[in-house]
């Protein structure tokens, strides 16, 4: 199994690459993502990588200085160029760093990918035929932690077999477990059907793996396993709290959903694992932010007055507390001031709005309160980095 880096600044297209191959059947494992060169090169320094597929322009560093360094520093790493320039000079360029292949990003659809990706793994079993292949893979690791969780056992080989699958670094200071739901306290249309679950894991693998790194493990595709191991700053006492709590304000931001989260205390051997899964599964979740009564009602009230002229001072009135009082509650408890979250409950409706409806932009824009629908277009861009247009057209 051949590990790819995707490096790309749109969300969006990351997203629809994702899910647009049968990675398995191309014997590829979908690592790590980017979204620029900077953070590329990080990835590169923390995993092992085998092809990198990178846009060309991007912010701060392009894909061909990206590229010369890779080639620099990680010499059997294939390189795909994709992009949406047709640039003589560019397609120069990429020939002489020795880049597997030039897609063109508005044209190029599956079969021209997986053409690619195949020249790519090509390239590297002709490198590794005289190396010994590596023996076991992610998921191989994956299925080990899972055997591991599910068994009352402890095999006196476990130490040495999680050294095998490179988990030693759990070792050092310790790691820790925690549990990730989606809260059940949402409205019915945000629970966890397969859809909803499998956009709430690829955040969180995006996420996690971007800001701190660990394994994170889908269970009946009802939970995450976090496993992370401590170090530095993360063996402090309240780190995984905190890490938690950014974790859940990100997640509600983006994608409008309540995280719900256990997580064990800080264990040091193998033979540990299984205990601290029981210990966060047999913990009272925290759910929905640790939401106080106060900020329960106002969202609440947010929510089924969406399309109304929602004001801070209506909203405290309406749940009988002072405006001050509720201002400074809710920038406390969501991380957000009050406008900032209605602003992101409209632009949640309006992606579904536009999705799910012929209505022209304008219309959308008037029906979510505002009447200039420039504004309304510039809002939306500033969430989705996308015009309304683009996002419905994609």
């Amino acid at each position: 199994m051949w590990n790819l880096l995707v490096v790309e600044d749109e969300t969006i297209v990351r997203l629809g690459l994702r899910y647009m191959l049968d990675w398995d059947g191309l014997a590829i494992s979908w690592k790590a993502e980017a979204a620029n060169g900077q953070e590329a090169l990080k990835a590169l320094a923390q995993q092992e990588i085998h092809i990198v597929m990178t846009d060309i322009r991007m912010p701060g560093m392009d894909g061909l200085e990206l590229a010369r360094r890779i080639k620099e520093q990680y010499s059997g790493v294939q390189i795909i160029f994709f992009s949406s320039f047709e640039d003589f000079p560019y397609v120069k360029e990429a020939v002489r760093i020795g880049v597997v292949d030039y897609l063109h990003k508005p044209t190029m659809d599956a079969e021209e990918i997986a053409a690619a990706l195949k020249k790519a793994t090509a390239a590297l079993e002709q490198l590794h035929q005289e190396a010994v292949p590596q023996a076991h893979t992610d998921k191989d690791r994956d299925h080990l932690l899972q055997q591991m969780l599910e068994t009352e056992e402890h095999p006196a080989d476990w130490a040495e077999r999680w050294k095998r699958y490179g988990l030693e670094a759990l070792y050092g200071q310790g790691y820790q477990l925690a549990l990730l739901r989606i809260a059940e306290n949402q409205p019915v249309e945000l629970q966890a059907g397969l859809a909803r679950f499998m956009s709430f894991r690829y955040f969180l693998e995006e996420y996690t793996s971007r800001e701190w790194g660990g394994i994170l493990l889908s269970r009946d595709n009802k939970e995450l396993i976090w496993l992370l191991a401590l170090d530095g700053e993360r063996a402090e006492a309240g780190a995984m709290q905190a890490y938690l709590d950014q974790l859940e304000q990100s997640l509600f931001k983006m994608l409008g959903i309540r995280l719900s989260y256990t997580y064990s205390m800080i264990h040091r051997k193998a033979e540990e694992l299984p205990e601290a899964y029981r210990s966060a599964a047999s913990q009272e979740p925290v759910s929905g932010g640790k939401l106080s009564g106060i900020i329960r009602l106002a969202t609440a009230y947010i929510d089924g007055h969406l399309l109304e002229d929602l004001t801070l001072a209506r909203t405290a009135e309406e749940i009988h507390v002072s405006v001050s009082h509720l201002s400074r509650l809710f920038l406390k408890e969501t991380g957000q001031h009050f406008n900032e979250y209605v602003t992101a409950k409209k632009m949640l409706l309006a992606r579904k709005l536009l999705r799910n409806s012929n209505r022209k932009v304008y219309e959308v824009a008037e029906e979510l309160g505002y009447a200039n629908p420039h504004y309304f277009s510039k809002l939306f861009k500033d969430d989705t980095g996308m015009t309304p247009l683009e996002f419905r057209n994609q």
